[in-house]
């Protein structure tokens, strides 16, 4: 309810500032109607009213409200028997709204509450799980009985999954502050178009940033050369800026052109084959993290250990890119919809083109890490043996001539001297007898 109450404040101000400076009415009647069916949008429930169906799940306003419950449950109970009290009051109170709503909704009741209900459920689990006893408990069976090395390989997995997701999104975001900067009059354009006074322009403009997120997907799928489409209106990429017939809708204004230097589409797209290369390049050799080498030139050499070691990054690796997969597909579908039944019945990315931008370059910025460092520690092996030969060499020449000239070859001199030797020894003998 803090919530719902909190949005619909705003949507009061919102319309009664438009009716203010617009016209048309007391738009604020229909603020609470309004407010009702934007929470359950949030949850992913569309509606549609006369020729307008809006189905693009307001990413921002679906965060905050995840937040709200998760740390509701954190405060109150995590219980079992909490969630289930919890789960009834929701469903049913979600079940109040579509009563009260004065559009049309897209999906069937019963449709419109198994979603409702997994949001709860989502947002519970979020809330109730890294501080329950169940955690715990998975937390020490693993611990004592899987070993610390795979334990800390799959921990840095998730690791550069979180790290990596909210890089790009990060990039994303700065991509759609570089739109708006950049195309800042054309949105300033339609709002003059449109007729639109101040106050209207920038309470607009607010409720556009429920759908940031949104954009924020949308500007990463084209940074990394997947684009994005305004239904058939409009097809946006790296390569074009296809647009025709687009509504007068503000936003639609930042939307980019076409790159035409080639050599800067190809830096754009090779940002996750970057970003995945150098991240996992630098964990492969790090101390803290992988410690990959051929260890200390005087250590035997042993296959095992030296194979065995480029084992574990691949099974973090492979962590990575399935996590990675998963949650961008996931986001990419959640943040596209529609705006309309027919040229517009899809606004938004490609989910799977989207992710394969995404991922498959990471993937393969991983692989390629993995085999420099293969051919490092090959290099430094061969090195090693090569130095080693080239030593025992060096040695085995040096010592050669002084034991041939010692043990075969004496020289004239030494064997005068021994035939006088003997001589002298005779002469001596000889003088002494009688």
């Amino acid at each position: 309810m803090i919530f719902t109450i909190t949005l619909g404040l705003f949507m009061a101000l919102t319309l009664l500032v438009i009716s203010m400076e617009e016209g048309g009415g007391a738009l604020s009647n229909f603020s609470v109607s309004l407010t009702l069916a934007v929470v359950l949008l949030s949850q992913g429930v569309g509606f549609h009213a006369g020729a307008i169906t809006m189905t693009i799940t307001p990413l921002l306003l679906t965060g905050l409200l995840i937040w709200l419950v998760a740390w509701l449950t954190q405060k109150l109970s995590r219980s079992p028997k909490a969630y289930i009290v919890g789960l009834l009051v929701w469903v049913a109170v979600m079940w109040v709204f579509t009563q009260n709503v004065a559009v049309i909704l897209e999906d069937p009741i019963w449709v419109v509450l198994a979603k409702t209900a997994v949001f709860f459920t989502i947002a519970f689990l979020i809330g109730a799980v890294p501080k329950s006893a169940t955690t715990k408990t998975v937390g020490a069976f693993i611990k004592d009985n899987v070993s610390e090395r795979l334990s800390s390989s799959l921990k840095l997995g998730l690791f550069n999954a979180v790290v990596l997701v909210h890089g790009y999104l990060a990039m994303g975001l700065i991509t759609v502050i570089v739109w708006v900067v950049t195309n800042q009059s054309a949105m300033v354009r339609v709002f003059h178009l449109a007729g639109m006074q101040t106050g209207s322009r920038i309470m607009t403009t607010i409720c556009t940033l429920a759908w940031l997120p949104n954009l924020c997907l949308w500007a990463l799928s084209w940074l990394f050369g997947g684009g994005f489409s305004i239904g058939d209106l409009a097809a946006f990429s790296l390569w074009n800026d296809h647009a025709a017939g687009l509504p007068a809708v503000p936003v639609f204004a930042i939307f980019p052109q076409a790159i035409s230097n080639d050599l800067l589409r190809l830096c754009l797209i090779s940002i996750p084959l970057a970003c995945g290369f150098l991240l996992s390049l630098f964990e492969l050799f790090l101390p803290r993290c992988f410690a990959i080498g051929a260890g200390k030139p005087d250590e035997p050499f042993k296959a095992g250990k030296t194979i065995g070691q480029f084992i574990y990054p691949i099974l973090s690796f492979c962590l990575t890119s399935g996590l990675m997969a998963i949650v961008m597909n996931i986001i990419f579908n959640l943040s596209s919809g529609a705006l309309g039944q027919h040229r517009l019945a899809h606004v938004g990315v490609d989910p799977i083109a989207s992710s394969r931008v995404v991922c498959l370059p990471s993937t393969i910025g991983f692989s390629l890490a993995w085999l420099v460092a293969v051919v490092v520690v090959a290099m430094v092996f061969a090195l090693r043996l090569l130095f080693g030969y080239l030593h025992s060499r060096d040695v085995s020449e040096e010592k050669r001539p002084e034991d041939i000239s010692n043990a075969e070859d004496p020289s004239p001199l030494d064997s005068m001297d021994d035939m006088a030797g003997a001589i002298s020894s005779e002469t001596d003998s000889g003088s002494e007898k009688p």
